[in-house]
Order: structure tokens, then sequence, then C-alpha cells
């Protein structure tokens, strides 16, 4: 049950930063999909903190953005 909370905070986490950067970039649903090749449904998902992409999803997200993907991992002390 943690486990599954902590998926939970972490997709939402990713569902709010991929929100804010389509929205910086000024594009649709529709317009990252077809700049990434990604189903519309499936960049949805993401947003909504349902999806769970890959790492290479991310990145191809990241470049449809104009943006480059970065990952930190951040000590909790």
């Amino acid at each position: 049950m943690i486990e599954t909370q902590k998926e939970t905070n972490i997709n939402k986490l990713l569902a709010y930063h991929l929100l804010l950067a389509r929205e910086e970039a000024h594009m649709t649903q529709k317009q990252l999909s077809e700049r990434t090749g990604i189903y519309q449904a499936d960049i949805s998902k993401i947003e909504r903190g349902i999806g769970n992409p890959s790492l290479s999803t991310l990145d191809r997200v990241a470049k449809g953005l104009g943006m480059r993907l970065e990952i930190n991992f951040i000590s909790k002390i």
C-alpha cells in the first residue's frame, strides 16, 4: 500500500510538471502528440497522473516541448 502511495505521488508530481512545461511551451496535448508521435491519450494519462511513461517517452516529450529532460537524485538530509 505504501509503495502504491509513493508511486501515485511521483506520478502526480510528474503530471504537474508536464502540464506546466506544456503550458509554458504554449502547446495543446494534440500539438505535442503530433510533434512526438505519442498518442494524445497517453499524454493525457501522464498529465492526469495515471500514466507510467518510460524514460524514453519522457525524453521524447521533453524534446517535443523544445526542452531537455533532467533527472536528479536529491538527498533528504
